[in-house]
């Protein structure tokens, strides 16, 4: 019995002496957030303004937001701004097509080059967020100028000021100009805002204390390795959907998100598809809804026309590099779009051959499968590959556990190779295993 009180409270003075300044210090890079992105809300809610005084706003409570987060290193923000408004201007001058193309090559060489030869690694890793989010959207727009979906070219003030918008500009997500457009226009004021906003801020709260401090303990360092990897990736999973909900914080605080009656529009990512998954497609798909849209639109269907496989591996492709020159997130990215494409071909065959509903996404109500998802058989079938994209999970997911010192200078090769070894890379054997039999059904 005094065992267990003791046990107890050594317990809550851990969760105490970890979470008090945790939340203190999430707390306070919320406070900077919400409070600029009041100010937008605020300031054209109640001041008629022109729609360029609009982007004005925008693009100088942006600036304030990035160079008060990220100081002298939010001059590379500016420099790929401006760098990209120029190239634009300067090639819809000659033509009208290929400016999506030369504008991508250009910003991703810009990312890889500031990386590599001019920032210091230190510095990169706090940027690098902030400089793939910029890079989304000036690449989005360079695509939609060649699609015609502009009926002119957007002038510096309102490219500036979707670029650096204080809703997006530190943790995202990515939205079209059209959208970051129109919320300009959206007025409202309603306790169902507020109510938003401290919900997903509590969420994030609580996302943030589970990733630091109570996902690290709940399983030790001396139970088996899986278990051990199931934990270092789960409390990975938190910190993102922290992130995640931080970003609706701050995209709602602008008023972003909502229509006129305030109803939340805007979803980044969905935990309960993914800490219990049905696919690794689905994992996919919910892990960041914005950028997978974002690539599904301007990467995947443009090169959809050149085969199924070379439209996943030239999207997984972009990704990894827009997380820059990262062997760890390349791996990692590249892996899960060959295993997702496994997965998905290797389930299409399953599904077919015992008429079964099991495809990675789920059946529609009037699907042909003789056995339906309420069967025992789709129960079972589909509870198995659940299991499997869950060690699919801990395994992708285990290398993002490491030093604090480590986290700021980058992953190593070596790092994410005896990551990967030390579970006998089960998942890439796997998915070998998974690919020659789907070949020979």
């Amino acid at each position: 019995m005094e065992e267990d009180e003791e046990y107890i409270e050594n317990t809550w003075t851990y969760v105490t002496l970890c979470g008090e300044p945790t939340l203190y210090e999430g707390l306070r890079f919320a406070k900077d957030l919400v409070l600029a992105n009041l100010c937008l809300r605020f300031l054209i809610q109640y001041i008629p303004m022109p729609q360029n005084v609009r982007h004005s706003v925008s693009l100088v409570l942006g600036s304030f937001l990035l160079y008060f987060n990220i100081g002298p290193a939010s001059v590379w923000t500016v420099g790929i701004t401006v760098g990209s408004y120029v190239l634009i201007t300067f090639l819809s001058m000659f033509t009208k097509r290929y400016r999506g193309l030369i504008v991508s090559i250009c910003v991703i060489l810009f990312l890889l080059l500031c990386e590599v030869y001019v920032v210091n690694p230190k510095m990169w890793q706090q940027i690098r967020g902030v400089q793939m989010i910029a890079a989304m959207k000036i690449i989005s727009v360079a695509i939609e100028l060649d699609r015609d979906l502009f009926k002119q070219m957007l002038n510096p003030i309102e490219f500036g000021g979707y670029i650096v918008c204080p809703a997006n500009c530190i943790l995202g997500p990515w939205i079209s100009f059209h959208t970051y457009n129109q919320y300009l226009d959206i007025k409202f004021l309603s306790k169902r805002w507020i109510k938003i906003i401290l919900c997903n801020l509590c969420l994030s709260m609580m996302f943030l204390v589970l990733s630091n401090c109570i996902v690290p303990w709940y399983i030790d360092d001396d139970v088996t390795k899986w278990l051990v990897a199931y934990r270092d990736a789960q409390a990975f999973r938190m910190s993102h959907y922290f992130v995640s909900s931080m970003s609706i914080v701050s995209m709602t605080s602008a008023g972003f998100g909502l229509t006129n009656d305030c109803h939340s529009e805007l979803q980044v990512t969905k935990p309960f598809f993914i800490e219990l998954p049905r696919s690794l497609v689905q994992v996919v798909i919910f892990w960041n809804i914005p950028m997978h849209q974002w690539l599904k639109n301007y990467v995947f269907k443009t090169c959809q026309p050149y085969g199924q496989f070379i439209a996943i591996f030239t999207t997984y492709t972009v990704s990894s590099l827009l997380h820059g020159l990262n062997f760890q997130f390349s791996a990692v990215l590249l892996s899960i779009g060959t295993f997702s494409y496994v997965e998905y071909n290797f389930r299409y065959k399953v599904a077919s051959a015992l008429e079964v509903c099991c495809l990675a996404n789920p059946c529609v109500k009037q699907c042909e499968h003789k056995y339906k998802k309420n069967s025992f058989l789709a129960v079972f079938v589909n509870t198995l590959f659940s299991l499997i994209t869950m060690m699919h999970l801990a395994y992708l997911g285990v290398m993002f556990e490491a030093s604090f010192s480590l986290q700021e200078s980058g992953y190593s090769y070596f790092h994410t190779i005896n990551k990967w070894e030390n579970l006998n890379f089960f998942s890439h054997g796997l998915a070998v295993f998974m690919y020659v039999i789907y070949l020979m059904m």
